[in-house]
């Protein structure tokens, strides 16, 4: 009686025995690059990766202006407004400050505008 065979079986290992003799398989290692040694948040990266000048602030005001076009007037002094309030110790100069950009973006409403926005910071 003959012994059957498996032919597919016979072909998988001849196959594999050809391939380990044409290119020797490359180590997993040399294929994956290590992990780094920190973890950062996307926002720590950004933040790392740039630094912050006042000619780079100036130039992206610059260009926040040509894209906001006649609007950008008043996008600016919501900045100042902003940029004011995260001080940590606020001077008579910053409220100074506030009260002429909220005068210069609310035009004839600016004593209402002045008075609803420290009677917010007040509460």
């Amino acid at each position: 009686m003959s012994k059957k065979k498996n032919t597919l079986k016979e072909l998988d290992e001849f196959l594999k025995q050809q391939a380990s003799t044409l290119v020797a398989p490359a180590q997993l290692s040399d294929t994956i690059p290590p992990p780094p040694l920190e973890t950062k948040t996307p926002a720590e990266n950004t933040s790392a990766e740039v630094e912050i000048t006042q000619s780079k602030i100036l130039d992206d005001l610059i260009k926040l202006a040509e894209k906001e076009g006649t609007a950008f007037r008043k996008v600016f002094y919501d900045l100042i407004v902003k940029s004011v309030e995260k001080q940590k110790n606020s001077s008579a100069a910053d409220k100074i400050l506030i009260n002429t950009a909220l005068y210069l973006k609310s035009g004839n409403q600016w004593k209402e505008t002045i008075r609803s926005y420290w009677k917010e910071k007040s509460q």
